[in-house]
């Protein structure tokens, strides 16, 4: 199809079918995943999320977009020095873990996968063909708030399933500022599997910080997520259009 010739059509043609055909609209605020322990008494896989990092795969597979998605190995291993920002949120979301206490081995391992899942999807989506879509058409800048936008759209839609909208709104927030960050990384590193480990731990740690309904003080902090923002306008001050940086040396794309 000439359509799937042009990456930015292609990539929202795998983002509506994903919405509309697999998570069928009403459950497309997948960010119910975070959600306290006392919920998962089933104890099984989350199966929309795993039928859904099928189809990411296999349609990046037909496109052969691995390269492109970034789905490919670190090529500086001094730019893990960028991690440092999540590295001290999982640090300090390990102690409260192990504060709060920890569930039965089987739900850990349940939810290790589940959460690993979501991490897979969520960065390969996002970070991967909609960014790689977006910036083929748009340029990078452009792509970057493109994407960002709709990862906090998307949290938004929680309202509809929670009823809260102004845990919802403050929910995209956090996901708006967490997304730019990430996408920022994406593109400094030029690889998402850093990506997907990060989001994996992330949402593992913060799972768990909710069992027995303790959340602890960075887990929605506000001014920690604007942390994450600033910096992730701190890694592409290379990328800041000329009209808005004058001393930068600009890239464009």
């Amino acid at each position: 199809m000439n359509v799937l010739r042009k990456p930015w059509y292609a990539s929202l043609i795998i983002f509506l079918i994903w919405a509309i055909v697999i998570m069928k609209v009403q459950d497309l605020p997948f960010v119910v995943h975070h959600r306290p322990l006392s919920q998962f008494t089933g104890e099984s896989i989350n199966f929309l999320e795993l039928e859904s990092m099928i189809f990411f795969s296999g349609a990046v597979t037909y496109l052969k977009w691995w390269h492109q998605v970034g789905w490919k190995g670190l090529n500086n291993l001094r730019n893990l020095r960028f991690l440092w920002l999540p590295g001290l949120f999982l640090l300090i979301q390990i102690l409260l873990v192990l504060f709060a206490g920890l569930p039965s081995t089987r739900i850990l391992m349940f939810v290790l996968i589940n959460t690993l899942i979501v991490g897979i999807c969520e960065e390969l989506l996002f970070r991967g063909i909609l960014f790689h879509g977006a910036s083929s058409s748009f340029g990078i800048w452009r792509a970057v708030w493109i994407t960002t936008i709709i990862f906090g759209a998307v949290h938004v839609l929680s309202g509809f399933v929670s009823g809260n909208f102004n845990a919802s709104i403050l929910q995209a927030f956090y996901a708006f500022m967490f997304g730019f960050y990430m996408v920022a990384l994406k593109i400094r590193l030029d690889t998402i599997i850093p990506g997907i480990i990060i989001h994996w731990l992330w949402d593992y740690l913060i799972d768990l910080t909710h069992f027995n309904g303790y959340s602890g003080i960075w887990v929605e902090s506000t001014l920690f997520y604007i942390a994450f923002f600033a910096y992730g306008l701190w890694l592409l001050r290379d990328y800041i259009p000329k009209r808005y940086n004058d001393r930068s040396q600009t890239k464009y794309f």
